[in-house]
């Protein structure tokens, strides 16, 4: 719930306020003027670096006795996304030590934001294959309905697909963004519903809601 909290904040609305992909200089004068908010996004996707690797480690612990090898490789998959997240942050950190020069620095802002798009995007692929695992995870287990391991299947091959086609059709960007707006509900359904239903009824005996919700 944190991480959708700061995903809003951060790329939702501080990226998507300052940063004009079809205009540099708007873009880099926009980071220059709104240094303190673009600081407030930066650590925010650090907030969500750090909140995906204990919820890669919790879902470990929560399904081991499910499946303990795929539980294994599910948090590994979440870890190895982090890992590249934390390569794309650090495209935005190095943003903000340009920011505050006198030089000429579009070319290289641009650059970095590109790359930390870039590394994000590769990131999704393999949040993707994560989601897909804990569909299976969830498919497996006694405690939750199919519902939402059917829910999390359907959410990781979007992300994946949606990743994957922004490298391989670069000609139909404007296809792609229809795609993923009609599949972005079901997606954070899957993702904000999932944790929700972990809160209420994670910890919860296996004989009182087996199976239930």
């Amino acid at each position: 719930m944190v991480m959708a909290i700061a995903a809003g904040l951060s790329f939702g609305y501080v990226h998507s306020s300052l940063v004009i992909p079809t205009d540099a200089e708007v873009t880099v004068n926009n980071l220059k003027e709104s240094k303190a908010l673009f600081r407030i996004e930066v650590f925010g996707w650090i907030l969500i670096l750090v909140c995906d690797i204990a919820v890669a480690l919790a879902l470990y612990f929560f399904f081991k006795n499910e499946n303990r090898e795929l539980s294994f490789f599910t948090a590994a998959a979440r870890l190895v996304y982090s890992a590249i997240l934390g390569f794309a942050i650090f495209f935005l950190v190095q943003i903000l030590n340009l920011l505050g020069g006198t030089a000429d620095i579009t070319g290289a802002v641009m650059s970095k934001l590109n790359a930390f798009k870039t590394a994000w995007s590769y990131g999704l692929i393999i949040f993707g294959i994560h989601l897909v695992l804990l569909g299976l995870l969830v498919l497996q287990s006694k405690l939750i309905h199919n519902f939402w391991g059917i829910l999390l299947i359907f959410a990781g091959i979007s992300y994946s697909f949606i990743h994957v086609s922004n490298f391989l059709f670069l000609d139909f960007e404007t296809q792609i963004k229809a795609i993923e707006a009609i599949l972005s509900l079901p997606m954070a359904v899957a993702e904000i519903g999932f944790a929700f239903w972990l809160i209420i009824r994670g910890g919860k005996p296996r004989t009182l809601f087996q199976k239930t919700i």
